[in-house]
């Protein structure tokens, strides 16, 4: 994939505080039974409000009333790559991209997803007023400020699938915004969570003076922020891990109700180390909500399967990669349960 599921806060603060990979023991959680699981979940960015569900499950003790021993391993620019941590076992549960994760598999790794934090995903394309792009047809003969050469697969797709000619250009960038109000390109690949909130500090108008158009609107459907095991720990461990499921939905649904809850507990608690900006985290948390939820209250981590035989698998035709049986390295069984006792 070309967009990782981190949405990444100011990133000086981030390297001056040199966050490492060590997993948290935290205080002020309820005890543990003897019989509690530790479970460790790597994170793909470090610790902020894009983990909102976990944070509120930790801390309000969902996850010990399941009988898990809950435990964290931050990502950043100086900590391994999450799937790296789950596949040498310093690790049990990860969040990994699409492409990384077939690649991982077709390496001989038995992995499995239980289903995605993201039920649609936040990859966006931002553009101004002077050129939207909101339909497939706005992209022909537009110029891309992209961070990635392989973004040339997402508007490939999209054009293709739209029966348009690939005609575009491409302008490598960075994070930040500001080359797209300097005029360097006609529209950049952003997270819908982030790079926005820049513009609306600015004094600039959501839907008037830019535009936040969803790759998932364009065409582009490829899931994100899966939640995946391996195969020996689901099928060692499977009461646990419906109840890590649960715990997280019970989290998700208390972000829902109160956003600033978990703002609160990243900012003082999980993230206090970091610099967060309690106001950016809020409206990044209220811009994610809708995207996590999009399936229902009653549907959050599930995903449509069928998008895997899709747009998913011609992505990873485009890579040059294969896709397993569905069976092999999907089972949204442990979810289901979880969705149906919560």
């Amino acid at each position: 994939m070309t967009f990782s599921n981190s949405f990444r806060p100011n990133r000086r603060a981030v390297l001056a505080a040199g966050i490492g990979a060590a997993a948290f023991g935290l205080g002020g959680r309820p005890a543990f039974a003897a019989e509690s699981l530790p479970i460790t979940t790597a994170f793909g960015w470090i610790s902020n409000v894009e983990f909102a569900g976990f944070w509120i499950a930790l801390d309000k003790g969902y996850f010990a009333a399941e009988g898990v021993d809950s435990k964290f391993l931050p990502g950043g620019p100086n900590a391994p790559d999450a799937l790296v941590t789950l596949v040498a076992g310093s690790a049990d549960v990860a969040s990994p991209d699409w492409l990384p994760f077939l690649e991982a598999v077709d390496k001989g790794n038995d992995l499995v997803i239980l289903g995605a934090s993201w039920a649609k995903s936040p990859a966006a394309l931002l553009s101004l007023a002077k050129r939207p792009m909101r339909e497939p047809k706005d992209l022909v003969g537009g110029k891309f400020l992209i961070q990635s050469p392989n973004n040339r697969q997402i508007i490939d797709t999209v054009l293709t699938k739209a029966g348009l000619p690939l005609e575009y250009e491409t302008v490598p960038t960075g994070f930040s915004p500001e080359p797209l109000l300097n005029g360097d390109g006609d529209g950049y690949f952003c997270f819908a969570t982030n790079q926005p909130i820049t513009l609306e500090k600015m004094g600039m108008v959501r839907d008037k003076d830019f535009f936040v158009t969803l790759w998932d609107d364009l065409g582009f459907k490829v899931v994100q922020g899966y939640i995946v095991v391996k195969r020996e720990f689901l099928e060692k461990h499977r009461p646990q891990v419906v109840g890590y499921l649960k715990a997280l939905i019970k989290g998700w649904k208390d972000n829902a109700a109160d956003p600033s809850l978990a703002v609160r507990l990243v900012t003082e608690n999980y993230g206090a180390d970091l610099g967060l900006d309690p106001a950016q985290q809020l409206r990044q948390n209220e811009l994610q909500i809708p995207l996590i939820a999009a399936n229902g209250p009653n549907k959050l981590l599930w995903f449509d399967t069928a998008l895997v035989s899709g747009t998913m698998t011609d992505v990873a035709k485009i890579s040059g990669r294969t896709v397993p049986a569905l069976s092999k390295i999907v089972d949204l069984g442990p979810l289901d349960e979880a969705l149906k006792a919560s």
